[in-house]
């Protein structure tokens, strides 16, 4: 199993690393291959007028140099694709947010996908105020883009961080990063079913 995560906060040592972190080390031990980037390392240009039109016909040359490319071919070698993300306005930090926008680049003319059959999952954290759950939603719309894909929805693990009103993470938590990475590392999805 081989398991490709993007890690989408601009702080490369805070919460949403942290947790992601517990994911991928359960994940290893159960004889997954894993590797990690920070998608602040990389340049991936925002989606262009018409990018959906040229996306269909494998022209992305108004991207210019950009690193789509690397990672388009990370995130074909895997199996199982973990993103990694603080919870920004109840939505995916910005720069992981383009980075997904652009995965109309795995599209074929017929929209299928050359993402079709590889799983994915999600690690975030999130206010922990309870107002609105913001991770749920999250999860609602990477499930939505998981269907549409033709990828198998693996499911999510939060944390909330430390704020003002809300506690922050605690070992209970990363149990279920623990938990959750181990069964990504067996291909099962979040309540253990045999997914990949």
């Amino acid at each position: 199993m081989k398991i490709f995560s993007v890690h989408g906060s601009p702080d490369k040592n805070g919460n949403s690393k942290a947790l992601v972190d517990r994911v991928l080390r359960a994940a290893e031990q159960q004889g997954a291959a894993t590797e990690l980037v920070h998608i602040y390392d990389y340049t991936v240009t925002d989606v262009w007028l018409n990018y959906f039109g040229d996306a269909l016909q494998n022209d992305f040359s108004k991207a210019g140099d950009d690193d789509m490319g690397v990672l388009k071919e990370k995130l074909l070698s895997a199996d199982i694709i973990l993103l990694a993300t603080p919870i920004y306005w109840y939505q995916l930090s910005g720069k992981l947010k383009t980075f997904l926008d652009r995965w109309s680049d795995t599209l074929n003319p017929d929209f299928s996908s050359d993402l079709a059959g590889k799983g994915l999952a999600v690690a975030s954290t999130h206010s922990g105020l309870n107002i609105m759950h913001s991770s749920r939603n999250v999860q609602m719309a990477l499930e939505a883009t998981a269907q549409f894909l033709g990828m198998r929805w693996l499911g999510g693990v939060d944390a909330p961080v430390q704020l003002p009103g809300s506690s922050g993470p605690n070992e209970g938590h990363f149990q279920l990063a623990d938990d959750f990475g181990a069964k990504l590392g067996r291909g099962e999805n979040l309540i253990g079913q045999k997914i990949l």
